[in-house]
């Protein structure tokens, strides 16, 4: 049995209420790690997810807020630190995915509505994590970044797709900096996740291109979530998996 070394770390998941993000907290609970858990919205859902996660004997802090703003991404931090003293590890996998998002249709506000939580809270998030790394002399720390698998060509969600592309980016250019912190930065790119929004008909339409010949659940973006958070992957930084089923390889 391989053990990732997750029992008593703290991590910081943003948009943990639902979808690949609860699949992802729940896992890390399961493994004895502390949650930081962030949502958006959906109070109700949220209260339920923490009361399940705190059936793992774990500790949990929830953290309501809009990523958008960079004050709300350092009272997060401030409360995270005051509870738990430090934060081990960090997933970035709150996302806005709008609609319409093609070449036509698209304004100002959808690239900003795109690019203020796909891109600036992932980078600000960072910044404090690291940061506050080196002012600990904390020897080693993970985070793990999440993109898709169409980031490269997305017709039809074209801000979304750049904003997981600059994700990418940042994962490579980063791990070049903070590698000598012993921060390892990774990326993790899905293929078609079944999250409840895949209906019969797109379904039909997407399994053709899947090699694997079905649609991704959740906890297949979790377990690699897992793995690029744990003692296995101490020397693997700069890279980013598609967790696709062959989808876009």
């Amino acid at each position: 049995m391989i053990n990732p070394g997750l029992n008593n770390k703290t991590v910081l998941i943003t948009g943990a209420n639902s979808g690949i993000g609860r699949e992802i907290s729940t896992i890390f609970a399961e493994m004895g790690s502390n949650i930081i858990f962030h949502y958006f919205e959906d109070d109700e859902m949220a209260e339920e997810m923490v009361n399940s996660l705190r059936n793992f004997s774990v500790d949990v802090l929830p953290f309501k807020g809009d990523l958008k703003n960079a004050s709300v991404i350092n009272n997060l931090f401030d409360k995270a630190v005051s509870k738990f003293g430090s934060i081990d590890i960090l997933i970035n996998n709150a996302a806005v995915a709008e609609f319409p998002d093609n070449t036509f249709e698209t304004n100002e506000k959808s690239f900003y509505n795109h690019f203020d939580i796909n891109v600036k809270a992932v980078l600000l998030l960072i910044n404090r994590f690291v940061n506050l790394h080196k002012d600990q002399g904390k020897v080693d720390g993970h985070i793990v970044n999440i993109s898709t698998d169409a980031s490269q060509k997305f017709a039809n969600q074209i801000s979304y797709g750049a904003s997981k592309a600059a994700v990418e980016a940042y994962t490579r250019s980063i791990a070049i900096e903070v590698g000598k912190f012993g921060i390892t930065v990774n990326c993790v790119a899905p293929g078609p996740v079944q999250t409840g929004y895949i209906d019969k008909e797109l379904e039909e339409y997407v399994l053709p291109t899947i090699p694997m010949n079905r649609l991704g659940v959740p906890k297949d973006i979790a377990d690699a979530v897992v793995f690029f958070s744990s003692d296995q992957s101490k020397w693997i930084t700069g890279q980013v998996i598609l967790v696709s089923g062959g989808h876009y390889i």
